[in-house]
């Protein structure tokens, strides 16, 4: 949990720099329901409001009272909509970062009441939960499955430590190893042979680097002042980010795993920062995002179009999203219910 009060602190920094780091992860979020890098979920690691707060003990170590919520997707061609949604986590504390399994039976994601995260996997509706890790003086966040499959990975926070490194870790935990000694890191993202990284760097200002594990190990700066959405396209030929516009709003970028090609794809909606990308059904990308409470979706091709109304189904302050890779289930992360 120190973590993910250091990454919150470094949400705001961005967050008044114009920038935006993300949830707890150093990944914190800087906004509402917030991420923590152990968040790198609103301010980098996640968006702050919600993410950096949990209750009682959770607030005071500035970790956001979040949880992780589920709702199936249906299609109709590349149009979207949402089923009923339920609260997946439903616990007091910090529940965020959801990173579904590759095989779309359960998510991973960070959770907390306390000063440190951990990692934690769950079944969709989370009647099944099993502890990755369990580290009281450390802390881990921001698990994604890796493109090679019969590994996750996430970031690694020291005891006493500000961000981290990428691990490595068996899918039922009990086998953590480092994947880089670079850092600290509050996101991250692996190329299709997971030879080379592109991580959020931790550092004034925080700044996307992208460098080879094995070999050509130059760390080559590709943009500063980065938000704290990062992820892989589906095919993990690019990496997406964020930096933000003059007007307030954040706007998408894509480069490559070399740092030789960077291009602005499109605006984020309104003052979104948070979006989820995944693949169609046709290869194309697709990106989630949502704007003063509705979700919106649009591809690189079609513009931002609206999806459904979030507020209806009670959802606050909504940060990260998360789809499945069949594309059947949405992973939304938002306020805990009032009360809780």
């Amino acid at each position: 949990m120190r973590l993910i009060a250091t990454l919150a602190g470094l949400a705001l920094l961005t967050a008044c720099s114009g920038e935006s780091p993300d949830e707890r992860a150093p990944a914190p979020e800087t906004g509402t329901a917030g991420d923590s890098a152990p968040a790198a979920d609103t301010a980098a690691p996640e968006d702050t409001a919600a993410e950096d707060g949990e209750e009682a003990d959770a607030a005071a170590a500035g970790i956001p009272a979040v949880d992780i919520y589920m709702t199936q997707l249906s299609w109709v061609g590349d149009i979207a909509a949402i089923g009923a949604v339920t609260n997946a986590t439903d616990r007091p504390g910090y529940d965020n970062q959801p990173a579904f399994t590759r095989d779309g039976t359960g998510f991973y994601f960070t959770s907390s009441d306390s000063a440190n995260t951990d990692i934690w996997r769950c079944n969709l509706d989370c009647s099944q939960r099993t502890r990755i890790t369990d580290t009281p003086d450390a802390g881990e966040y921001s698990p994604r499955p890796t493109p090679a499959g019969g590994i996750i990975s996430y970031i690694y926070q020291p005891p006493g430590g500000y961000g981290g490194q990428v691990w490595y870790d068996d899918p039922a935990g009990g086998n953590a190893r480092a994947a880089s000694e670079v850092g600290p890191n509050g996101y991250y993202a692996f190329n299709a042979d997971m030879t080379r990284l592109a991580v959020f760097a931790l550092e004034e200002p925080v700044a996307l680097k992208v460098f080879g594990r094995f070999e050509d190990t130059e760390i080559v700066t590709v943009a500063d002042n980065i938000g704290r959405a990062l992820y892989a396209a589906p095919d993990h030929g690019s990496v997406y980010f964020t930096r933000p516009r003059e007007d307030g709003g954040f706007a998408l970028h894509e480069a490559d795993f070399h740092g030789d090609t960077t291009a602005h794809v499109f605006d984020m909606p309104g003052a979104a920062q948070d979006y989820a990308v995944f693949a169609l059904a046709d290869g194309r990308d697709a990106f989630f995002a949502v704007d003063e409470g509705v979700l919106m979706m649009r591809t690189r091709e079609r513009p931002w179009h609206s999806v459904a109304d979030l507020k209806v189904h009670g959802l606050e302050n909504v940060t990260r999203l998360a789809v499945s890779p069949d594309r059947t289930h949405l992973a939304i992360v938002a306020s805990e219910p009032a009360g809780d």
